[in-house]
């Protein structure tokens, strides 16, 4: 039966900044369609660049949804939190695109990914 899921050399070819693999803690935060609350979904993250991320999650989100991920910095406990959104999953495993990160937002990712 042929696979519908690109194979990941024409992922890697296609992004358009490298990622680093990367352990992080990671936490989701996304507007829970039935009664307009926040869910949080905890993970980890895979590997990180400077315009997204692939994350390990406990709960499965649908590619489309738009998050809030947080990502505990090495070396200091702070925390980097991106506006996000679910580009493609596999189960737990999802791959993020950041949407409109700042200044700022940018410089900490690219120190991240080439530390």
């Amino acid at each position: 039966m042929p696979t519908l899921l690109p194979d990941q050399s024409s992922i890697d070819a296609s992004r358009l900044w490298s990622r680093r693999r990367l352990d992080l803690r990671a936490r989701l935060l996304t507007r829970q369609s039935a009664g307009g609350g926040v869910l949080v979904v905890h993970g980890r993250t895979v590997d990180v660049s400077r315009s997204g991320a692939g994350v390990t999650l406990t709960h499965e989100l649908a590619s489309g949804t738009e998050v809030v991920l947080c990502l505990r910095l090495p070396g200091g406990g702070n925390t980097l939190c991106l506006r996000a959104v679910i580009t493609r999953r596999r189960g737990f495993r999802a791959g993020l695109a950041f949407v409109q990160p700042t200044a700022e937002q940018r410089l900490l990712l690219s120190e991240l990914c080439h530390a």
